[in-house]
């Protein structure tokens, strides 16, 4: 009785599905530049010379800037690649590639399908110029496909197409609404 008991149990465990730990965030490695971690040097030695880059100022906080590096040919995919990172340290915080006519199916085939659905909304009374403010809503207009342990988010818009791939160094968007606490 014991045999068949512990027998039951170990096929219980193996059978049963693992608890869900892709809700953490993690930092996003893209081509060798990682998010929150790799510099604007990395960048260039992994893939040289940008399209363009500007830089601009954060408009809730005056003193501090970020720079918008653009490229044409690194994705996977074609399609630019713009490069976010804080003007100070040179730190890349965040990669957002658009492709050219990606679908849905096209992009969960080619990351897999471990991945988990958030819909946004917008936080319309934040005014940040260089940030998406979006909160999570289950009535938003925004849908993320979200590889959270690998830091990407996809970006799913009218019939399907993905509209940007982001790779992030944590969440794309608060968990709640910061206009109506």
């Amino acid at each position: 009785m014991k045999f068949l008991l512990m027998f039951w149990l170990v096929l219980v465990s193996a059978v049963a599905p693992a608890p869900q730990t892709g809700r953490q965030w993690r930092p996003a490695t893209y081509r060798g530049v990682t998010v929150g971690k790799s510099k604007i040097a990395d960048m260039l030695r992994a893939w040289g010379k940008p399209k363009w880059s500007r830089t601009s100022r954060r408009e809730a906080d005056e003193e501090s800037q970020v720079t918008w590096t653009n490229y044409e040919r690194v994705g996977e995919f074609p399609g630019p690649t713009t490069v976010v990172s804080d003007t100070k340290t040179g730190v890349v915080t965040r990669i957002n590639f658009y492709p050219d006519r990606l679908t849905k199916e096209q992009a969960v085939a080619h990351f897999g399908s471990s991945y988990i659905i958030t819909r946004y909304a917008f936080d319309y009374c934040l005014d940040e110029e260089d940030s998406e403010p979006l909160y999570e809503s289950p009535t938003g207009p925004v849908v993320s496909l979200e590889y959270r342990a690998r830091g990407i988010a996809i970006s799913i818009g009218y019939k399907d197409l993905v509209t940007k791939i982001s790779y992030v160094g944590g969440p794309i968007g608060s968990t709640k609404s910061r206009c109506n606490p």
